[in-house]
C-alpha cells in the first residue's frame, strides 16, 4: 500500500527533472551548483509517517539526489516505527526535529533548517495552506523549488454536503 503511494509520489516527475540537461550529477564529484537537495516535511506519525520514511528510503537510492532532510514534527514518538528505524535505515538523511504545527512561520522554518535550500519539497505534514503549510510554500518559493508536492489524505473521505470543514478524521471513508 505504501510502496504504491511512494511510487506515485516519485513518478510525479521524470528523472530528468532532477538536473538540467548537460549538467553532471551524482553523489560523487558534485559541486554545490550540481546538488539536488530534497526536503520532506513530516508530521508526527500514522500513515504520513510511514509514507515520508519510505519516500526518504527511495530517494536515498536516487543518485541525482545529493542530500535529503526530514523536518520531523517533534511530537513524534521515537520509540515507535518508523521513527525508531531512522538512524539504522536512513543513515545519510539529516533529520531535524521541530514543532511542525500549524503555528510555524516561514522565518521559524528557515531557522530550523539553517542556511539550507532545497530543490524538491514534499510537504507531508500540513493540513492546508495556512500556518506551517503557508510557511513551507513561502520557503519553497524563496528557494526556487523545482517541485513542491503536497500530500494529503483528504481524498479518502466522503464528506457530507453540509459536513464540517475541515473534515475531522471521524468522517466516513470511501
Amino acid at each position: 500500500k505504501f510502496t504504491v503511494c511512494v511510487a506515485t509520489l516519485l513518478s510525479a516527475f521524470s528523472a530528468s527533472a532532477f538536473v538540467p540537461a548537460g549538467r553532471p550529477f551524482g553523489r560523487s564529484g558534485t559541486t554545490s551548483l550540481d546538488m539536488s537537495a530534497a526536503l520532506i516535511v513530516q508530521n508526527k506519525g500514522g500513515g504520513h509517517g510511514e509514507l515520508g520514511y519510505q519516500l526518504a528510503k527511495n530517494l536515498m537510492n536516487n543518485e541525482k539526489i545529493t542530500s535529503i532532510t526530514i523536518l520531523q514534527d517533534d511530537a513524534c514518538n521515537d520509540a515507535k516505527e518508523p521513527f525508531k528505524s531512522y538512524e539504522a535505515d536512513l543513515p545519510d538523511v539529516n533529520v531535524i526535529k521541530a514543532p511542525v504545527g500549524e503555528g510555524l512561520s516561514a522565518e521559524q522554518l528557515k531557522t530550523y533548517l539553517g542556511d539550507a535550500t532545497f530543490d524538491y519539497v514534499w510537504d507531508n505534514a500540513s493540513k492546508n495552506a495556512e500556518g506551517s503549510g503557508k510557511a513551507v510554500l513561502e520557503c519553497s518559493k524563496e528557494w526556487g523549488v523545482k517541485l513542491h508536492v503536497y500530500v494529503s489524505s483528504a481524498g479518502m473521505y466522503t464528506p457530507a454536503a453540509d459536513g464540517p470543514f475541515p473534515m475531522p478524521e471521524s468522517t466516513p471513508i470511501k
